[in-house]
């Protein structure tokens, strides 16, 4: 990952899986680190979610989608953060070396949806099987 344009393409809208293979989301945008005058960004943190894409989209659309989606958070520490010390691979995957019970603030709201809407759903306790 050495020329930024690249990382773009590699790492963007992939998906993102855990340890035990579970899609978790995709990689919505990128947290880097400034390292001033001619030196090479540091990717921190793959940003996940609704909150993060909605910020890179930008346009009305965007800042809508961020709204809602920032509202409905649990954390107040902004979009969904992956630390990039946690990828493991990234072929045609983002591969995390940790389970998604190990990332309390990664998929929010899908865990909300999972919880409070899906369960309830007829067939839904073999979602997962």
């Amino acid at each position: 990952m050495t020329d930024h344009h690249s990382v773009r393409f590699t790492l963007l809208d992939q998906q993102v899986v855990d340890a035990d293979g579970r899609r978790i989301g995709r990689v919505d945008d990128l947290l880097c680190d400034d390292p001033g005058p001619g030196g090479e960004p540091v990717i921190t943190h793959l940003l996940s979610g609704a909150e993060a894409l909605g910020d890179r989209l930008g346009g009305l659309t965007g800042k809508l989608m961020a709204a809602v989606s920032a509202r409905l958070r649990t954390t107040p520490d902004g979009p969904s953060r992956i630390p990039a010390d946690l990828v493991a691979d990234h072929a045609d995957l983002v591969h995390l070396r940790v389970r998604l019970a190990d990332l309390p603030d990664v998929a929010g709201l899908e865990r909300w949806l999972s919880a409070h809407v899906i369960s309830l759903l007829p067939g839904a306790g073999d979602a997962d099987q």
